[in-house]
């Protein structure tokens, strides 16, 4: 009887144990391949990345390559030496760690060698123009219809060897220099040997044209006779694909590049093995280029069989053996038969929980994923708009300096009339109220000696005070005016508004002849002579003068002086001069309001010009204005 019940316990657990581990291996199965699944696509958008960044490596050599072609387009005399390492240190070649050399090799007829290497050796002393043996030795090249001679490189120091190196002597860079000059384009070298490399490396060049006028001529005929010479861009694969090559040794991953040309094309960087997993196709002038990327031998294993499926199989084997075990026991021994359910219920749970650990770390690695495939194309379009957004905060920020600018001006403007309705406007009022005071006092007394002296004076402070309304009213338009151009002769204007201001007979102006007739907005510039002549003459303290006019040519403003020798200004009052209001003298000895200077300053800082005062007490003083050349059309002031 006991043997019965141990046969059947033990084929009952065997059973069981044999379901266990089987659904554990099927369950294990599952999880390794979600888990496949998901790294792959881990790793596909990782290795895009390393391809964008070898792309914009490639990228980025080709706009310095279009800058130097653009450099010698423009300017098509020779260059020399010195002109070409200072648009190399403008480049910053020597930071560039994926360019090996920038060059620029002329087109040289046969029969202009011995010149052209004389005009060269003024700068290089041993430059001749050389060619490789047959055992590759650098030696000086044979007598041929035309060169095309290595002439200025960048860096020199590290590739001084190649200078003076003939290209079309090499069938390779030959065919390309051909095909560039036939189709006017950019092309790419098949790999090639570098001259200035000793190692097993490759290395390819691009070429581009250089025409006369800077112009791509439209038939063959024309390109062959129109051609300059050409620049060329040397690089070392390896040194192009170390970025690239970090990237993707750090995610374990292997590359390869293959120049896909059937002709001369073939394995440019890593090892053929046959094991390729994600391909890129490159864009490179002229030529079709392949990135192709593969997991090493370890991101391999990883993947092709992860720990976790280890860790399932052997969880679940030791689970389905414990549950026989523990079913075998409860067919043995009837004692035991509730502790061995209760923990056949605890395996189950932790076996469920499991599952639900797997599928919930499944879920989120499928999120992380495709956050990350987000990001890539987010990457692309970001790059595409960083340029624009870099130039709407220039203008914004310009704008903004315009408008600060402005609004302080207006607060000063607001600050001075603030002070004159204080001030200026009520001192000619309490003048004549004091002054009516006075004449009402006197007549009631029955004095008529001092009536007329007031109410002279009266009238004296009406008319100021009228003088000062007007030169205010002058003073607030200012900027709301249009005004048309018209040409304005300034020996024939200044003569004129001379006469106009009626100075004294001891008075004269004088001129240098070199007043020019420009087209400009006549009647501001007018109120700006009117206003200084009339300076000089008012505030001259002798009844005869010279008044001195010049004028110099500073591209886009003229600089006119108008220089007297009156009594001269301290400097400590060249700034105060052009307030609002402000005279050096008391109110009642002069007859203006003090608006003039300001007037004129503000006119011509409107127009971006300036206005400054050079003096020496004693000695007269020269008032100094710049106004542009060219106004536009109903400009505003």
């Amino acid at each position: 009887m006991m043997t019965k019940l141990f046969t059947k316990a033990f084929i009952l657990a065997f059973l069981i144990s044999v379901v266990g581990i089987l659904g554990t291996y099927f369950l294990s199965i599952q999880v390794n391949d979600q888990l496949k699944r998901e790294n792959h696509l881990k790793l596909q958008n990782i290795a895009k990345q390393v391809s964008i960044r070898f792309q914009d490596a490639i990228d980025i050599s080709l706009n310095d390559l279009q800058a130097l072609q653009a450099f010698y387009s423009v300017n098509q005399q020779d260059k020399f030496q010195s002109a070409f390492d200072h648009y190399m240190h403008i480049l910053d070649i020597e930071n560039r760690d994926y360019i090996q050399a920038l060059s620029w090799v002329p087109l040289v007829k046969g029969s202009q060698r011995a010149s052209f290497e004389n005009k060269v050796k003024e700068h290089q002393s041993d430059f001749t123009i050389k060619t490789r043996n047959l055992r590759g030795e650098l030696i000086v090249s044979e007598k041929k219809d035309y060169y095309t001679p290595v002439t200025y490189i960048s860096p020199y120091s590290i590739n001084k060897i190649a200078q003076g190196f003939d290209l079309s002597s090499n069938s390779v860079r030959r065919t390309s220099l051909e095909y560039a000059r036939n189709t006017g384009k950019m092309t790419t070298t098949a790999k090639i040997k570098l001259v200035q490399d000793q190692d097993n490396s490759y290395g390819f060049l691009i070429v581009a044209p250089v025409y006369q006028q800077g112009i791509i001529p439209t038939n063959l005929q024309e390109r062959i006779s129109a051609l300059v010479g050409y620049v060329t861009g040397v690089y070392r694969v390896n040194s192009l694909m170390i970025n690239a090559q970090q990237q993707a040794k750090k995610e374990g991953l292997e590359l390869r590049l293959f120049d896909l040309d059937k002709s001369d094309g073939g394995l440019l960087y890593g090892q053929n093995n046959n094991r390729s997993t994600f391909s890129f196709d490159l864009v490179i002038p002229d030529r079709d280029w392949r990135l192709d990327i593969s997991l090493n031998e370890k991101m391999k294993k990883s993947i092709d069989s992860p720990p976790i499926f280890y860790w399932i199989l052997s969880i679940g084997t030791l689970v389905s053996l414990l549950l026989a075990i523990s079913i075998y026991a409860l067919q043995t021994s009837h004692h035991k038969s509730l502790k061995i359910l209760a923990l056949s219920k605890r395996l189950q749970f932790h076996n469920k929980k499991l599952e639900q650990t797997v599928d919930e770390r499944t879920q989120e690695l499928e999120n992380k994923n495709s956050e990350l495939k987000l990001n890539v194309e987010e990457l692309t379009e970001q790059r595409k708009t960083l340029s624009n957004l870099i130039k709407e905060s220039q203008k914004a920020k310009i704008i903004a300096e315009q408008h600060a600018q402005k609004l302080a001006r207006s607060n000063r403007d607001l600050d001075d009339f603030a002070y004159i309705a204080s001030h200026d406007l009520k001192a000619p009022l309490r003048g004549i109220d004091q002054l009516a005071s006075w004449v009402s006092e006197d007549i009631q007394d029955g004095n008529f000696e001092e009536v007329f002296a007031n109410v002279a004076m009266m009238r004296s402070r009406v008319q100021r005070l009228e003088t000062l309304l007007n030169d205010l009213l002058s003073y607030s338009r200012v900027n709301r005016k249009n005004y048309k151009l018209t040409t304005v002769d300034c020996n024939k204007l200044f003569n004129e508004i001379f006469t106009l201001i009626s100075a004294p007979s001891g008075f004269s102006i004088v001129s240098n002849n070199t007043l020019p007739i420009f087209l400009t907005a006549s009647t501001p510039f007018e109120q700006i002579i009117l206003n200084l002549l009339n300076n000089a003459v008012k505030h001259h303290d002798k009844n005869e003068g010279q008044i001195i006019i010049q004028c110099e040519d500073q591209g886009d403003f003229y600089l006119f002086k108008i220089k007297d020798d009156g009594p001269g200004i301290n400097q400590n009052h060249y700034d105060e001069i052009f307030k609002m209001f402000r005279t050096l003298k008391p109110r009642d000895e002069t007859e203006g309001s003090g608006m003039g200077l300001a007037l004129v300053k503000k006119i011509i800082e409107y127009y971006a010009g300036k206005v400054y005062v050079e003096s020496t007490v004693g000695e007269g003083c020269t008032f100094c204005f710049t106004w542009p050349k060219a106004i536009a059309v109903e400009s505003n002031i």
